[in-house]
């Protein structure tokens, strides 16, 4: 997938948000508060958009069932971290991860060790341990062969990083590539359960709700394969 662009800002500007903004960064409230959730919510779907529904660790779609418990606003620099607080809704620090990857990667500071907080964002001059979803295309930096089985691609000036997040996040552990293919199967079978009887009714709202599926369908097979 390509670089991801930090479009979570379209929401961050609005003038609507401010207030819940500041009192994030303030300290008056949590990342978990309620008045959070519209922001939140927008966010989401911007980078959906922007990220075609895929993960850009394990390159895999995010299971659409249950979206908020499966999917996770990513925070790049930790949230938890008191010198990455104030980047909490720094649009470049924002991404979508599926919920394995989010768990596996947790509070890890993606700074080299000894690296100073910085006072600014600036990507291009941090020395992140794993590629930057938003620096780099990640699809040149790590391969994912059918399986899914991950290595580094050899030239992308990224081997190291890439090595790195694929130990970090297991991504070739044996039980989490089983239980990814497993999620998948199971979508992929409803969805053609669901296909099947629109189908069979055949009318005019049945083949318009077909559309979508179809497409959510072939993404499903491609993230098999």
């Amino acid at each position: 997938m390509a670089k991801i662009r930090p479009v979570a800002r379209y929401a961050l500007k609005r003038q609507k948000y401010k207030g819940c903004i500041s009192k994030l960064l303030s300290g008056d409230c949590e990342w978990g508060d309620k008045d959070l959730k519209p922001l939140k919510d927008e966010i989401r779907k911007l980078l959906r958009v922007e990220q075609n529904e895929v993960c850009p660790y394990c390159q895999r779609i995010i299971i659409p069932e249950r979206r908020n418990l499966n999917e996770h606003i990513e925070h790049v620099l930790d949230k938890s971290k008191a010198k990455y607080k104030k980047f909490s809704l720094t649009a470049s620090n924002l991404i979508l991860a599926c919920h394995g990857c989010n768990v596996e990667k947790g509070q890890k500071d993606l700074l080299n060790s000894g690296t100073p907080a910085p006072i600014y964002l600036r990507l291009i001059d941090l020395p992140f341990i794993w590629p930057h979803p938003c620096v780099d295309d990640m699809v040149r930096c790590v391969h994912k062969a059918p399986g899914p089985v991950y290595s580094p691609i050899e030239g992308s000036g990224k081997e190291a990083e890439a090595e790195r997040m694929i130990k970090d996040l297991k991504l070739n552990d044996t039980r989490n590539i089983e239980s990814r293919y497993g999620r998948l199967v199971e979508r992929r079978d409803r969805i053609m359960t669901l296909l099947g009887r629109l189908a069979r009714i055949n009318d005019e709202k049945s083949r318009r709700r077909m559309a979508p599926l179809i497409l959510e369908n072939e993404k499903v097979a491609a993230a098999l394969n």
